[in-house]
């Protein structure tokens, strides 16, 4: 897999239209502003190093 920068603007473009969803110009920058807090969180849980051995759970039980 290629390592490209994610385009947050692209990517709420893109899904927009795939979703046939109308978004508002007056709550596109809360979006785009809560899109990139996202792709900061993810970035932090994607950088979290995981052992080779480890095993999926079958189920959750909390």
């Amino acid at each position: 897999m290629i390592n490209q920068e994610f385009n947050v603007i692209e990517y709420i473009q893109q899904m927009s239209l795939l979703l046939d969803l109308k978004l508002n110009d007056e709550y596109q920058d809360g979006v785009i502003a809560n899109f990139t807090k996202i792709k900061s969180m993810a970035e932090l849980v994607n950088q979290f190093p995981l052992p080779e051995k480890i095993e999926i759970a079958p189920t959750f039980d909390p």
